[in-house]
């Protein structure tokens, strides 16, 4: 559905050239949900205002549906605009307004529907984000997530085909992020949106994301498929991200900060194995038909989005034969291993 080719975005602040975004090439998919994910000043915020032209890039095309929006008039990029929601971070809701009349007002202002029909769609939105017992409030009277929501309606309310996020959780707590995530997620499978997020935290991602773009500065840096980039990740800036996120991981990735190196006696291998065979008892298998010792040193079952995956740090001793058997078994049953030491 979108394609960004080249593209480049400078200012200029205090007589000097800055640069925002360099060089971005990106493709998302129609329907897929996308995350964008960097530190704080790496240059996402504005590539996701490139996407509706609330930023105008320097350099480079985005195209959206094999049209290049860079060169619409005004008249073609109010329609565009129509067509592509946004979430923001601090819900920018009009306070003088009640939830109603919120949802209601990108209607009026864009749309040619009675007030009957717009009244029908706000209480068919209302419905769909959890609130319809709370169409009379105003936004004062509402909790962080319940704002959230209301924001969602209002990005849904004129029907886009694309919703932006712009850090749509990171004002709330940890029990509401997950119950606006879900949401997100329902209204994607549900309406067949595309969806692009960018957001600082990795847990966002994991949850919600098919696929993910890191981000570093202005270049990206790292992407694809969510779960290839959570467990291997191969650029340092994805490491210590998903490090921080996890400490668990962070001990995965980095075992010589978490286990006294002197202790350890044999092979230090990490294994990484996703979807049904998380839940098979594989492992015990290989090692029940093998010589070599095993200790878990660390592990984890979780899941991606809704993949299930494991990770565990293992001491292996015995023969460097017999350990190169047990490999080979890995390898047969498609459980990555990786040699730390």
């Amino acid at each position: 559905m979108i394609r960004i080719e080249g593209l480049g975005k400078t200012y200029r602040v205090e007589g000097r050239e800055v640069s925002a975004l360099d060089g971005i090439d990106l493709e998302i998919a129609k329907g897929e949900i996308f995350g964008i994910i960097g530190r704080s000043g790496a240059g996402k915020s504005t590539l996701l205002r490139s996407l509706n032209l609330l930023e105008r890039p320097s350099s480079g095309r985005v195209l959206i549906d094999g049209k290049d929006i860079t060169g619409f008039d005004r008249q073609r990029l109010h329609a565009l605009r129509q067509r592509i929601g946004m979430i923001f971070q601090h819900f920018n809701l009009l306070n003088a307004k009640t939830v109603a009349a919120n949802i209601d007002w990108p209607l009026r202002c864009t749309s040619s529907l009675t007030a009957a029909q717009r009244a029908e769609r706000v209480a068919e939105l209302l419905a769909l984000v959890g609130l319809s017992e709370h169409a009379g409030k105003y936004p004062a009277q509402l909790s962080g997530g319940q704002k959230q929501r209301v924001g969602i309606a209002r990005a849904l309310a004129s029907r886009p085909q694309l919703l932006l996020c712009d850090e749509a959780t990171s004002a709330l707590d940890p029990e509401t992020t997950q119950s606006i995530l879900r949401l997100l997620l329902d209204i994607n499978r549900r309406l067949g949106l595309t969806i692009v997020l960018i957001t600082h935290e990795m847990q966002v991602i994991r949850t919600l994301c098919d696929r993910v773009a890191v981000i570093d500065g202005g270049r990206i840096v790292e992407s694809g498929k969510v779960a290839d980039v959570f467990l291997h990740p191969r650029h340092p800036v994805t490491r210590s991200m998903v490090a921080q996120d996890d400490p668990l991981t962070a001990a995965m990735l980095d075992p010589a900060h978490a286990f006294a190196q002197d202790k350890l006696r044999g092979t230090l291998v990490r294994l990484t194995y996703v979807g049904d065979i998380t839940y098979q008892p594989v492992l015990s298998d290989i090692m029940a038909a093998s010589t070599v010792r095993f200790t878990i040193l660390q592990g984890e079952v979780s899941s991606i989005k809704e993949l299930p995956f494991g990770q565990l740090l293992l001491e292996l001793e015995g023969s460097d034969e017999d350990v190169r058997r047990v490999f080979a078994e890995l390898d047969r049953h498609h459980i990555h291993h990786e040699v730390l030491q």
